[in-house]
């Protein structure tokens, strides 16, 4: 949690956008992180924030503790750099509940524009990775990797991620794998071009590090 008021165009199209009745987990490591006293603030005006000591390490200990407190029977992941104005949360959720999927993922893949952002390195490799998965294994969604996903809770108690990289990418990945091997039903919905604004554009993947 590194964002400083960076989080506060994400938090604020999240919480205008999204329709359905909508709990906000921020997971922090330390408490002399630049972003905490924002998403203090940011929760004295808005009741549905709640902040959690990260209880693992990193990203995965992040999103695992993320998970653990959440109270809601869906939930998902959302990077703090990213803004959603046209509510692509409200497509993946109706599509979760009406179309009875354990999961639902974000496709940067479409035919309008290939949207993946960042380093090259990066968008190479998670082509080929998502190519390989699809085409291979047979696994039914086109964007295996990207980590905006929503999740029944219940698939992720009974399937819990044991991945140890230090991405969030590989908690995706495995999670979608363990439904695919499991004859689970996953849906998808594109991103668009105006769905997949970041923040300053920024990211910090880092190749050889996420690949330790």
């Amino acid at each position: 949690l590194k964002e400083g008021q960076r989080i506060i165009p994400t938090i604020s199209t999240l919480a205008y956008t999204v329709k359905v009745p909508l709990e906000i987990v921020i997971v922090y490591d330390f408490e002399h992180e630049i972003t905490l006293p924002i998403a203090r603030n940011l929760k004295k005006h808005m009741k549905n924030i709640s902040l959690v000591k990260n209880e693992g390490e990193k990203v995965v200990g992040a999103i695992s503790t993320g998970f653990h407190y959440a109270k809601a029977d869906i939930v998902g992941i959302w990077v703090p750099y990213h803004v959603d104005p046209f509510g692509l949360i409200n497509q993946m959720y109706d599509k979760i509940i009406n179309e009875k999927c354990v999961l639902i993922s974000g496709n940067r893949f479409n035919k309008i524009k290939k949207v993946s952002r960042g380093h090259p390195v990066k968008k190479f490799l998670s082509r080929l990775g998502n190519y390989t998965l699809n085409r291979l294994i047979g696994v039914p969604i086109g964007d295996i990797t990207t980590a905006l996903k929503l999740y029944k809770k219940d698939f992720i108690i009974k399937y819990p991620f044991e991945t140890n990289s230090k991405g969030g990418w590989s908690i995706s990945t495995e999670l979608v794998i363990k439904a695919a091997l499991n004859g689970y039903k996953m849906g998808e919905v594109e991103f668009l071009p105006e769905n997949t604004n970041m923040i300053h554009g920024i990211t910090n993947f880092r190749v050889f590090v996420q690949l330790n």
